[in-house]
């Protein structure tokens, strides 16, 4: 059975939505703590003021005893109390809770049990909807008398409290939803302007760019952005040449080898002259097709593989100069300094050096010629032809890929050697630098660290 659901775009959150969540979630948290601390410092400050009018109110705690040191009755306290003060034995009348040195004397409201207890003075006590205040006031120096009764007052002020919030707390939800809301599409508005001014830029308009934003962090983000789309041009407009240059390159031995299978198949058969000629050029147009195939997988290759050793430079020179043996038959190499060690990896040091060497031979002229110097105290490897040379301006293009300084070159090569020797030198952490002068030659040096 298919799943019809692959082909559905799954939904996702909007970014507005929750940032509107968690802003109320916040401002309804700080809220509602703010309203708890409020009600407790509320509570405690009520019932302490009421505390204290109510025992100045009975005004007991001035009597005096004489002190004795036999214990007195419970009994006896309260009658001399009742005959001292008539404030008590109207507290009594009045149906208070009164308790005097830990004896119950009076419970009119049955709510002393056996668990209960009062942890501190004033204590407030909440029972069946009413709100009991206990307060205690020491008496005759050596006694404690412990008064509670339901407050009206106290239960009216908390039941008006508890109400009020409830309507802050519904109308500040929806209220800081609202508010949220603004201020999370305000807060994304330029997340969501930059979104669709990066969606306006495709292939066809691809150097447009983000303008800059009024704040600080976006801009920075915009600046990003930026510098992303910068990179992507330059590769954009990298590859575009490099597929247009691949194809000239490409274009014109396949168009060589295509013009003489032609021939062979009409003279070649009967005529050895045409068919020699034909099997040269198509095996000279194979081999200049191998090498370019060879040095574009080299070139894009990005995932190195370098494994580093001390090696003799003089040693990598010598196997080179072995290499090109045949080619430097006619050529004067004279080997200048002293030999120096360095750590880098032989097989692509081997490549960058092939690279120079077999320009320094295409590109001599009359002197045949090439000085090669190693400079132990600079770390450096010069290599020096009295070739045709490069002109001034065209320098910094000769490490690009299939750039060719002129005419007679594009006849002797395809323009990616010093594309791959610079790389493979940046690989290598070698910096490449090269001077050179029309008709006077051109020096590479390779500056290693």
């Amino acid at each position: 059975m298919l799943d019809t659901s692959l082909g559905r775009e799954k939904k996702k959150p909007s970014a507005v939505f929750r940032q509107t969540i968690v802003f109320t979630s916040v401002t309804m948290a700080i809220v509602f703590a703010m309203v708890i601390i409020i009600r407790i410092f509320y509570v405690q400050f009520t019932i302490r003021t009421y505390s204290d009018l109510y025992a100045t109110e009975l005004n007991i705690a001035t009597g005096k005893k004489e002190k004795t040191n036999e214990p007195q009755d419970t009994l006896n306290l309260l009658y001399q109390l009742m005959q001292d003060s008539n404030v008590i034995r109207r507290s009594l009348v009045s149906n208070k809770i009164v308790i005097l040195d830990g004896v119950l004397i009076s419970d009119p409201y049955g709510l002393i049990k056996d668990k209960f207890k009062i942890p501190y003075l004033p204590y407030l006590y909440e029972y069946q909807g009413l709100y009991y205040l206990f307060i205690g006031v020491p008496i005759f120096d050596s006694s404690y008398l412990i008064i509670g009764n339901p407050s009206l007052e106290i239960t009216a002020l908390l039941k008006s409290f508890r109400e009020v919030t409830t309507l802050i707390l519904i109308f500040g939800f929806f209220l800081s939803l609202v508010v949220s809301y603004f201020l999370a599409k305000n807060t994304l508005k330029p997340v969501v302007k930059i979104s669709d001014q990066i969606s306006k830029i495709d292939i066809d308009n691809i150097n447009q760019r983000i303008p800059e934003q009024n704040t600080k962090e976006f801009d920075i983000f915009a600046n990003k952005l930026n510098s992303m789309l910068n990179r992507i041009q330059q590769a954009f407009e990298l590859q575009n040449q490099f597929v247009s240059d691949v194809s000239h390159e490409l274009r014109t031995p396949l168009t060589s080898i295509n013009g003489y299978v032609k021939m062979l198949k009409r003279w070649g058969k009967n005529d050895p002259t045409v068919m020699e000629e034909s099997l040269d050029s198509i095996e000279s147009s194979s081999e200049y097709l191998s090498d370019l195939v060879e040095k574009l997988l080299l070139l894009t290759k990005t995932d190195y593989q370098i494994e580093k050793e001390e090696i003799n430079l003089y040693s990598v020179i010598e196997d080179i100069l072995d290499f090109f043996k045949l080619s430097l038959q006619e050529f004067s190499v004279q080997i200048k300094g002293k030999d120096f060690k360095v750590n880098t990896s032989k097989e692509y040091l081997s490549i960058i050096l092939k690279v120079l060497i077999e320009n320094a031979i295409k590109y001599s002229k009359d002197i045949k010629k090439i000085d090669i110097e190693l400079n132990p105290l600079q770390k450096k490897l010069i290599i020096k032809d009295y070739g045709i040379g490069i002109e001034e301006e065209k320098l910094k293009n000769i490490f690009e890929r299939f750039y060719k300084a002129d005419s007679s070159r594009s006849q002797k090569g395809h323009g990616l050697g010093l594309s791959i020797a610079k790389k493979l030198a940046d690989a290598l952490d070698i910096k490449i630098t090269v001077e050179s002068e029309i008709n006077k030659g051109t020096t590479f040096t390779l500056h290693f660290k």
